[in-house]
């Protein structure tokens, strides 16, 4: 394929998604098996570059071939079969763009041609499609069920049948089970839902899983996980529990008994055991969620909203969630009250009172972890960590 793709952040729409967006761009986002960048890259057969804010721009790179068209995307759209039809026929010069006029892609004859007046000389397309774009972090998980189904279309290796397991109960046909995985004896139910078991992922004996459900490479599924529908795991975590309508980006730990629904987790993240998030208010109400864009709680309209929870948040054992919590990146928090509805970054949460991670002992902490568990830190993630730490007050 002769063009590049780049994601672009649409800066109007990332703040509404911190803390999510705060450690990397839209377009790296998890819904469904894999990440909106992943999704494109399969999509296209092409690397994927960025478009993004300049803290994160050296981390996630201006990645373009020298030759060949550039297709820019906005990073918060996620792919379906029609609207991929409409980017194959979008030409150099035009955007394509929703029914209500909100851009979704331009094509450029070089990524330089991409400049604030780009959009205003294009010539518009209006999708037919009914297309579905992240605004709040809990479309993430609202879209989750529809893009595992339409991200199995893009698994290369397959494919164990149920038929390959004995002393399993499998319930429907819909299983994607890489050959490395390993499967202690399980009920498998994909009867509302596919089930996808990424290679190298262990399923400990008595794990009960109800599609859609994905759950990612070297992931640890522990004996008595029960996982409901509507469930991404992503890769290299470790969970145990009632997980509902949750999605965890990957290399996160909730390892022990309790409840995580309704729900969306950043990377590296460690719930401690015995930790339970309600999501629905005792009065039935709309949840209601605090919003980074306008730093005010914004009114959900939904009755079910859990737990929305940045990179690099550690909770200790026994904590108590609340309907419609957010916490902020890099949390360290241990107390035995419910937590606050809102966690400012870089927070340290006791009973004794809150303070600010010291930044020096926050990256020092990073750089031990990533040792013990074989996880790369890096210069550039310093970097965006030292950036979100002294920039504190304008993203809390």
């Amino acid at each position: 394929m002769s063009f590049s793709v780049l994601l672009f952040d649409d800066y109007s729409f990332r703040e509404q998604l911190m803390p999510l967006t705060a450690t990397r761009p839209t377009g790296n986002l998890r819904v469904g098996i894999f990440t909106i960048d992943q999704k494109w890259q399969a999509i296209f057969g092409v690397d994927v570059g960025y478009v993004t804010k300049d803290y994160l721009q050296e981390k996630f790179p201006l990645a373009v071939r020298s030759e060949g068209d550039v297709l820019v995307i906005d990073g918060s759209i996620l792919p379906n079969a029609g609207l991929i039809g409409e980017l194959g026929k979008l030409e150099v010069g035009q955007k394509l763009v929703s029914a209500t006029g909100e851009w979704i892609a331009i094509r450029l004859s070089s990524v330089d041609d991409f400049d604030d007046g780009c959009l205003a000389r294009a010539l518009a397309v209006t999708s037919v499609q009914e297309n579905q774009r992240l605004i709040y972090p809990e479309d993430i998980y609202l879209y989750n069920a529809d893009q595992i189904v339409f991200d199995l279309a893009y698994i290369d290796s397959h494919v164990s049948a149920a038929s390959d397991y004995i002393n399993h109960s499998f319930v429907g046909s819909a299983f994607y089970i890489a050959e490395s995985a390993v499967l202690g004896q399980c009920m498998l139910d994909s009867s509302k839902g596919p089930i996808y078991i990424g290679p190298d992922a262990v399923l400990e004996a008595g794990v009960v899983v109800y599609g859609p459900v994905s759950i990612g490479s070297g992931c640890r599924i522990k004996s008595g996980t029960v996982l409901y529908p509507n469930v991404s795991i992503g890769p290299y975590s470790t969970v145990c529990g009632e997980i509902n309508n949750t999605v965890i980006w990957g290399n996160s730990a909730k390892g022990h008994l309790g409840y995580l629904g309704c729900a969306v987790l950043g990377e590296g993240c460690n719930i401690g055991a015995g930790s339970s998030n309600s999501n629905l208010r005792n009065d039935w109400k709309s949840v209601y969620l605090y919003d980074y864009s306008t730093k005010k709680m914004r009114d959900t309209r939904m009755q079910k909203c859990g737990l929305i929870m940045g990179d690099q948040v550690m909770l200790g054992i026994n904590s108590k969630i609340n309907t419609g919590t957010v916490i902020g990146v890099g949390c360290q928090i241990a107390m035995s009250n419910f937590i606050p509805k809102f966690v400012r970054d870089f927070s340290w949460l006791t009973d004794n009172g809150e303070e600010r991670y010291i930044l020096d002992r926050f990256l020092a902490m990073m750089q031990r972890k990533s040792v013990l568990k074989q996880e790369l830190f890096t210069e550039e993630d310093e970097a965006v960590f030292s950036f979100l730490y002294q920039k504190g007050t304008r993203y809390n």
